[in-house]
């Protein structure tokens, strides 16, 4: 369509115009097919290989969290159970006395113990806050990686279209409005009689304005062209 009207005096400037609305449309387009690509490639794939990657390191960080917790609970459970029956020896015996310091030793591995696993447990625990704070921490780096690829496609769509549309908008405010050098031509036909050529007869597609359909209402003649038209028809 811009090669068309490019080749029309009348509308030389409109074909401008479409062309130029191609090429913006063009690199607005391009601009979109970046931001899609980072979307892929700035999280998609990253999610999956991450997703992939921390379920094989996670399980195992579960499993040695879990057989450590264990093991820790089992010496607890054992110490717990040696004063346990420490103490009915103690209570069996006629000199209880001399239990009393192996009871202390006890008493204390137990408390040493409790605060091990405690402390393991609270550890565990806050470990694990941190590992899941990291991979939202991740996702949401990630995101804010695609949402700059998007702001930069809109700002960049906006910037284009903002120095272009006053102008295409000029360019068509008035259909009415024959260019000076369409005008001119028109006289120098009228002057010297030869025949004007066919607006769109030198296009490349050989379109050929069909001839006038029988009853149809002639269209509006333009101020500009007034003039002439009674000595063309002539």
């Amino acid at each position: 369509m811009g090669e068309l009207a490019s080749e029309s005096q009348g509308s030389k400037e409109l074909g401008d115009v479409l062309f130029q609305m191609a090429e913006v449309h063009r690199q607005i387009q391009n601009q979109l097919e970046e931001m899609l690509k980072s979307f892929h490639n700035e999280l998609l794939t990253q999610l999956e290989q991450k997703v992939e990657l921390d379920s094989r390191y996670l399980s195992a960080a579960l499993k040695k969290y879990q057989t450590e917790q264990r093991s820790k609970g089992d010496a607890l459970d054992k110490c717990q159970a040696e004063l346990k029956k420490l103490r009915k020896k103690s209570q069996g015996s006629k000199n209880p006395q001399k239990y009393s310091d192996k009871e202390l030793q006890y008493i204390d591995a137990i408390s040493n113990k409790q605060g091990e696993l405690e402390n393991y447990v609270s550890d565990g625990y806050k470990t694990a806050l941190t590992e899941e704070r990291r991979r939202f921490c991740f996702l949401v780096e990630k995101q804010c990686a695609v949402a700059k690829n998007s702001a930069a496609y809109h700002s960049k769509g906006k910037e284009l279209l903002a120095q272009k549309l006053p102008l295409w908008q000029q360019a068509c405010a008035d259909p009415s409005k024959i260019p000076e050098r369409a005008v001119q031509l028109m006289q120098q036909v009228a002057s010297n009689g030869a025949t004007l050529p066919s607006a769109l007869s030198a296009s490349k597609s050989n379109l050929v304005i069909s001839d006038p359909i029988p009853g149809a209402k002639p269209l509006p003649v333009p101020p500009e062209l007034a003039p002439f038209v009674g000595r063309m028809s002539a």
